[in-house]
């Protein structure tokens, strides 16, 4: 439910990048199966397989579900072992090798798609390049009803089941036991999220940091990235840092933390939110370094003969004239770090400065405990703090080219 939505955007977007005057020449000439299956899932491949990849890699490091339903992963012994001192080696060098996997699977991949990497089509596509590719007669009934039952398992049915449990009350009448569901308490748990502003305003403040020092770290790689091989292999080395399980990434903090001199280190470790800010790089640095690194490589592609008439210009101006290429790639970095940080945990959760506790964490504790309503409310309430904005910039996106 999780990698879904994500993959799903990952082909729009490269739906939205593959039109070009050889799709729609094709649509012309063979129409839209052909041009289809011959000309747009081949451009697709690159953008599938990097879904792929964010699947397996956020998959392989997550602790979360894994805990709740007690299934004994790498990621899950790695976790005990490291939180009851018991580390075993054999779980560590695994832990790592399925780390290193990913990355030499992203070297592949972009040595397989080199030629294709930033070469999409510049123009942006518009509705009549989607209604040339829509179905009729019974595909188009058995296409909306395999997306509508995929939007079902991964949308629809979990927000019910939230609503359902918000909403259920159990009473004792006549020492029978009546379940109910009711909308009173459905507002009730819904409103009791406003006791949780605490542990929101931490893991505001963790996202905030996290993101800005991802931002800050991954412009300045982008900009030593210079050659094509130091290209590959940072992001090579990204996908792997992504990849390594949480608890690999709290034991290499608390590592550096764990000394009593200077005292300096100490206070940041206790004192600071430094511990979680550093530990969440491991998720925010290859987000922001593989949107950047993409989005200045596909500039620098589409527009070689224009840069390097702009070679003469000062150093401010080509600053500013790339800033302005990418901005929206760079706010689309910034949103994304920054859910990902407020919504992970496994990557800090033994590093957490005492008498710091984010939603994430507050939520896992409400989960293994059973209360379902404050727990159900508080989830239904972020999906609405994250629904609401998204809905805004869509329209705001729809203005903007119309």
């Amino acid at each position: 439910m999780a990698m879904a939505p994500v993959c799903y955007l990952m082909c729009e977007l490269g739906i939205k990048r593959s039109f070009d005057s050889n799709t729609r020449q094709a649509l012309l000439d063979f129409g839209p199966w052909s041009a289809m299956i011959f000309v747009l899932i081949p451009k697709l491949w690159p953008w599938i397989a990097a879904g792929a990849l964010w699947s397996i890699a956020m998959t392989g490091n997550d602790m979360v579900v894994s805990n709740l339903f007690q299934v004994r992963t790498i990621t899950e012994t790695v976790y005990q072992q490291v939180q009851f001192n018991e580390l075993d080696l054999r779980s560590i060098a695994l832990a790592c090798s399925f780390a290193i996997a990913v990355g030499f699977t992203a070297l592949a991949l972009i040595w397989v798609f080199r030629s294709r990497l930033g070469d999409e089509s510049a123009a942006p596509s518009s509705p009549a390049d989607y209604h040339a590719f829509e179905l009729h007669g019974i595909g188009r009934w058995l296409g909306a009803m395999l997306g509508w039952t995929v939007v079902s398992m991964v949308v629809l049915i979990p927000l019910a089941n939230l609503i359902i449990k918000a909403g259920w009350v159990a009473t004792m009448d006549d020492d029978q036991i009546r379940r109910g569901w009711s909308l009173g308490v459905l507002i009730q748990s819904i409103a009791q999220s406003s006791t949780f502003t605490i542990e929101i305003g931490w893991s505001f403040q963790v996202g905030l940091y996290a993101t800005l020092l991802a931002m800050i770290l991954g412009v300045g790689l982008v900009s030593c990235s210079k050659s094509e091989w130091s290209s590959w292999t940072i992001i090579g080395l990204m996908t792997c840092l992504l990849a390594i399980p949480g608890p690999l990434v709290n034991l290499f903090v608390l590592w550096l933390f764990d000394r009593q001199e200077p005292a300096w280190i100490g206070f940041l470790a206790d004192r600071t939110l430094c511990g979680p800010i550093l530990a969440l790089q491991s998720r925010c640095l290859p987000i922001v370094y593989g949107i950047l690194w993409l989005s200045i490589h596909r500039f620098q592609r589409n527009n070689s003969r224009l840069l390097q008439l702009d070679r003469g210009l000062s150093l401010p101006t080509r600053t500013w004239i790339l800033f302005c290429a990418i901005r929206t790639p760079l706010v689309i970095s910034l949103v994304v770090s920054f859910f990902v940080a407020f919504a992970d945990l496994s990557s800090y959760l033994l590093v957490q400065p005492p008498q710091v506790t984010t939603v994430a964490m507050r939520m896992f504790d409400l989960l293994h405990y059973g209360i379902k309503n404050r727990e159900s409310g508080l989830a239904l309430t972020l999906v609405m703090a994250g629904l609401i904005p998204t809905i805004l910039w869509i329209r705001w996106r729809k203005s903007c080219n119309n």
